[in-house]
């Protein structure tokens, strides 16, 4: 596994929304299990309901569940 540099100074935020998706906010990227970037954004939302279709992305699909 690669080893976090932790001299960057980026801020990084995670928020877990009630009822919803856990929420990324900052410098990050996504990887596959072989280490190959899936996404570079500023912001992604993970879904946590298992309901999504484009899991494990979140689509919104937790709101008609609640």
């Amino acid at each position: 596994m690669e080893e976090l540099n932790t001299d960057k100074k980026e801020h990084t935020e995670v928020t877990l929304r009630p009822h919803g998706p856990l929420v990324i906010r900052g410098d990050f990227e996504v990887m596959d299990e072989d280490g190959k970037t899936l996404t570079k954004q500023p912001q992604m939302s993970f879904c946590r309901c298992r309901l999504s279709q484009k899991w494990p992305f979140c689509d919104g699909s937790h709101k008609a569940a609640h």
